[in-house]
C-alpha cells in the first residue's frame, strides 16, 4: 500500500480576502499539524479579469501549495481570467467557493455541472431552497458538497465542545451568548457589500452564521438534544434605508435540554474579543477568547456552590490553546480527509446542518421584513 498523502488539488472561484486566507493556509504543510496521510495543492485561481488572478497566485502562493512545495505534484498554479476556466481545469478535482453571497448558487451550480467537488464559503445560499437544489444537483452526479463553517473545525471550539458535551465541566446548559458585530454605520458606504441591497447585505448572512454556529455545535449537537431543531425561533431586525438589516438578534429555544440561544450581529457597534460568547451551565460557565469566528482561548468558571441563586464564582481556569494558522487549515484538512475516504457529505457539516441554518435565516428573515430585491433569488422558497 502505498504511503503518498492523497493530495486535493484546488481551484480558487474569487480572488477577494476570504480567498486569500483560505490559500495562504493551504499553503502551510499539513505535517506541521501531526497530519500525514492529506495534503494540498493549489491547481488555479479565477477571477473575472486574469491580471487580478495572476497577481493574487503571485502574492499568496508563490511557490503552490503544500503538495506543491513538497514535491507530491508537478503542476503549477495557473490563472484564469473566468470560473469556466478553472472548473475545466483538469488538475483541479476540487473547488473552494470564495465570490460574493449573491454568486454562490450560480457558482456552486457551475462547478457542480463540470463535475467538481465543492467546499462553499457561507452562508451557503441566500435561501434553503436553493441549497435543496445544490444537495440535489451533488447527489445526482456523486460529487462532495460542504457549506464551509470553518469555525466548526477551530480546535478551541471542539475542545470547549467536548468539554461541555462529555466532560461536563459546567454541568446541564442553560443558556449560550454570542455575538458578532462591526461598527460599520457611518464608516462605509451604501454601496458597500456589507450595506447593499444589491449584493443581499447586512449583518444576519454575513455575520450571523459565526454566533449560530456555537448555538449548533453547543446546543444543537449537545447529545441530550439528540439533533432536535430549536423549537422556536424570535428575533428582531432593524432594517437599513438600502432595505438590508442593519442590527439583528435571535434567540432559539432548545426545551429538550432546558436550554436557550441569544445571538447577535449588528452594524452598529463592534464585538468585544475578550468575551464574544459565553456559555452557562449548571455549575459554572465558559467563556470564549479570541474572536467569534476564529477562538484562541477560553476560561472555565466554576461556581463556589451550584446549590445557591447568587452565582458566585471561584478562580477562572483559562485553558490557551492559541494557533498560528489562520483557522481555514482545519476545514480544509477534514475537506481532504472526506475526498481521500470517498465522501459526498461530512458527517461533522452535513447537507441537513447547512440546510436548517438556512430556513433559520429564511425565518428570521420574513419576521424581520427582510426581502431580497427581485432576480437575486435563483430558487425561490415554496
Amino acid at each position: 500500500m502505498s504511503s503518498k498523502p492523497f493530495v486535493a488539488q484546488w481551484g480558487i472561484l474569487g480572488c477577494g480576502w476570504i480567498s486569500s486566507e483560505f490559500v495562504t493556509d493551504i499553503c502551510r504543510s499539513p505535517s506541521s499539524r501531526g497530519i500525514n496521510d492529506i495534503s494540498h495543492a493549489l491547481a488555479a485561481a479565477g477571477s473575472r479579469n486574469i491580471t487580478k488572478a495572476q497577481e493574487f497566485l503571485d502574492k499568496y502562493c508563490p511557490k503552490g501549495a503544500a503538495a506543491q512545495q513538497d514535491g507530491l505534484v508537478e503542476f503549477k498554479p495557473k490563472a484564469y481570467g473566468s470560473y469556466k476556466g478553472v472548473v475545466d481545469d483538469p488538475n483541479v478535482n476540487i473547488v473552494y467557493i470564495g465570490t460574493m453571497n449573491v454568486c454562490h448558487y450560480d457558482d456552486a451550480k457551475l462547478a457542480l455541472e463540470s463535475g467538481k467537488h465543492i467546499l462553499l464559503e457561507k452562508p451557503a445560499t441566500l435561501n434553503a431552497a436553493e441549497w435543496r437544489s445544490l444537495v440535489s444537483i451533488a447527489k445526482e452526479k456523486n460529487l462532495f458538497l460542504m457549506e464551509a463553517v470553518w469555525t466548526r473545525f477551530n480546535p478551541v471550539l471542539l475542545s470547549i465542545q467536548k468539554s461541555i458535551h462529555q466532560d461536563n465541566v459546567i454541568g446541564d446548559i442553560r443558556c449560550l451568548y454570542s455575538d458578532l458585530s462591526i461598527d460599520a454605520l457611518g464608516k462605509r458606504g451604501d454601496e458597500d457589500r456589507l450595506l447593499s441591497a444589491e449584493l443581499a447585505g447586512g449583518p444576519l448572512l454575513d455575520l450571523g452564521p459565526y454566533p449560530l454556529v456555537w448555538t449548533m455545535m453547543m446546543l444543537y449537537r449537545h447529545p441530550k438534544n439528540d439533533r432536535t431543531p430549536p423549537s422556536k425561533i424570535g428575533s428582531t431586525m432593524m432594517l437599513h434605508h438600502t432595505g438590508v438589516d442593519i442590527a439583528t438578534n435571535f434567540a432559539l429555544t432548545f426545551p429538550k435540554i432546558t436550554a436557550m440561544a441569544n445571538c447577535t450581529a449588528n452594524l452598529l457597534s463592534p464585538t468585544q474579543k475578550s468575551q464574544h460568547t459565553r456559555i452557562v451551565g449548571t455549575k459554572g460557565e465558559i467563556l470564549v477568547q479570541g474572536i467569534t469566528s476564529r477562538p484562541q482561548s477560553y476560561i472555565i468558571r466554576r461556581l463556589k456552590d451550584s446549590t445557591k441563586e447568587n452565582g458566585e464564582y471561584i478562580e477562572d481556569e483559562l485553558i490557551d490553546m492559541s494557533f498560528k494558522e489562520g483557522g481555514l487549515v482545519f476545514e480544509a484538512d477534514h475537506v481532504a480527509k472526506c475526498l481521500k475516504d470517498g465522501l459526498i457529505e461530512s458527517k461533522d457539516m452535513p447537507w441537513n446542518e447547512t440546510e436548517l441554518t438556512m430556513t433559520i435565516f429564511d425565518q428570521i428573515r420574513k419576521e424581520g421584513g427582510y426581502e431580497f430585491l427581485p432576480g437575486l433569488e435563483r430558487v425561490k422558497l415554496d
